[in-house]
């Protein structure tokens, strides 16, 4: 199950101006605006977006986000950071203590990850000592490298593969929840209950 060509579109322009009018936004990627009403709601039913400023689950669309730890020499932090802003891929470059700094990548091939470090590491002066995929986070953030010519796969919010052929649904507070099949679902279900009454016990407490 993919992303369709125009959802994509949407993406990429919602990113640019989450408040753009559902008139506008049409105009833009060449649909009517009922159309652009509908995949909206299927989006935000989904998860993938939320609220005016739009903001992505990275891990519902296939991306995976990685740190580099990049280390450089002599005053070559301007070039790096041009560097950076030159590759869409790459987001936050922060200094750390001690004189290296943490890169964030968004990636949804691997193969965007062999890119990206030879890329760093053909610059002069520049090179990687370390590299981590990572997996526990708040994963909503308002900018990914989308490409219109790539569809997205939707990944199953239990197991995190791709879905293959049509979805098992399961809509619950107002949201439908996307899996690949109906041993995930029951499993996300368990998953999804424990959570909500750990989150009850926890606001009891306070």
């Amino acid at each position: 199950m993919k992303l369709d060509e125009t959802e994509l579109k949407m993406l990429i322009e919602l990113q640019k101006e989450g408040r753009q009018s559902r008139r506008i936004l049409a105009d833009k990627v060449g649909v009517s605006t009922p159309t652009v009403s509908s995949k909206l709601e299927k989006l935000e039913n989904m998860g993938i977006i939320e609220g005016f400023r739009v903001e992505l689950d990275h891990s519902k669309i296939g991306f995976q986000k990685y740190y580099l730890k990049v280390e450089i020499e002599g005053d070559m932090e301007e070039g790096l950071r041009k560097l950076v802003d030159s590759h869409k891929r790459f987001r936050a470059l922060e200094k750390l203590e001690g004189g290296p700094y943490l890169l964030t990548l968004f990636v949804n091939h691997f193969n965007q990850v062999d890119e990206a470090t030879t890329l760093i590491e053909e610059e002069e002066g520049v090179k990687i000592s370390d590299l981590w995929r990572v997996q526990e986070e708040e994963k909503k953030v308002p900018w990914l490298p989308l490409d219109e010519n790539v569809p997205l796969d939707i990944n199953c919010y239990y197991c995190n593969k791709p879905i293959k052929g049509e979805p098992v649904k399961w809509k619950k507070d107002g949201k439908e929840h996307y899996l690949c099949c109906s041993s995930c679902k029951e499993l996300y279900e368990e998953k999804y209950e424990r959570l909500q009454k750990r989150k009850k016990e926890m606001r009891e407490k306070e």
